[in-house]
């Protein structure tokens, strides 16, 4: 692969394992109706899930609008988009599309919420996308972008260089690693007004970051940006560490809401 395109190509094309790890991370969890609160979720809102992958946040969105609303998924991965479409066969309001470039295949104000999870960091350009966002979202319609921040990751027992250095070796992965904290700017830029910003970091414990370190190392050995045996005996460490119970994993995500303005 392109190391130069490498930040959008490699969710286009997903390697079997990586698509089963996406599987186990991207499930529904009730803590997801926390999350998306300052959405305002409710009966017959129209929803537009921007990177919706294997399409599990999109029908726990559906669950929420019931059937007077509706839920548009759209992924650059077809493989996602058919699992999706097949994940909601039962559905009669949920419907996945493929994202073949900036354009999203939807009409101009045509839903009044937007959820974009954990997307922004790979797009080719957060502006373009944006404007995108804000063209199909109608006048006082919810925008909620959530985001990581590579800059904040936290692996505890390696040391701060240790880290460092293990997710900068996995930087043609992203194509903006910060995004985080530069989201309540770009969508004041864009023309959304009420933008609100909430950091959330959870503490994983048990192991369960485990699959997004794997997912690091992959793209490290790919480029080899860091010797293998190096993100090999990283990852021992981090192993024995869950189970003597010395780890802990946190990855801060930013919340961010707006509002497109009448």
């Amino acid at each position: 692969m392109d190391k130069e395109t490498f930040y959008s190509e490699h969710w286009r094309k997903i390697e079997p394992e990586r698509i089963q790890r996406y599987e186990a991370m991207f499930q529904w969890r009730e803590e997801n109706v926390r999350t998306l609160q300052s959405l305002a979720l409710g009966a017959g809102n129209r929803v537009l899930d921007y990177g919706s992958g294997p399409g599990f946040l999109a029908l726990g969105v559906a669950d929420i609008v019931g059937t007077k609303g509706s839920v548009a998924g759209v992924d650059i991965n077809a493989q996602f988009v058919e699992d999706a479409n097949r994940r909601a066969a039962s559905y009669d309001n949920v419907d996945f599309h493929l994202l073949r470039d900036d354009a999203i295949p939807l009409t101009d104000v045509s839903v009044d919420r937007v959820v974009c999870k954990n997307v922004l960091e790979y797009v080719p350009s957060v502006e373009r996308t944006l404007t995108e966002l804000y063209r199909v979202l109608e006048p006082e319609g919810r925008i909620l972008v959530i985001d990581s921040d590579w800059g904040f990751v936290l692996v505890e027992p390696w040391s701060m260089l240790e880290t460092r250095r293990f997710f900068e070796a996995a930087g043609p992965a992203f194509r903006e690693p910060n995004i985080g904290r530069k989201l309540s700017g770009l969508l004041k830029k864009a023309g959304f007004t009420d933008v609100k910003v909430e950091i959330k970091a959870r503490a994983d414990l048990t192991g369960g970051g485990l699959a997004v370190l794997r997912n690091m190392q992959s793209y490290g050995d790919t480029f080899g940006t860091l010797p293998k045996s190096e993100s090999s005996k990283l990852l021992e460490v981090v192993e024995e560490a869950v189970a003597t119970g010395e780890y802990l994993f946190c990855l801060p995500q930013f919340i961010v809401s707006a509002v497109r303005p009448k």
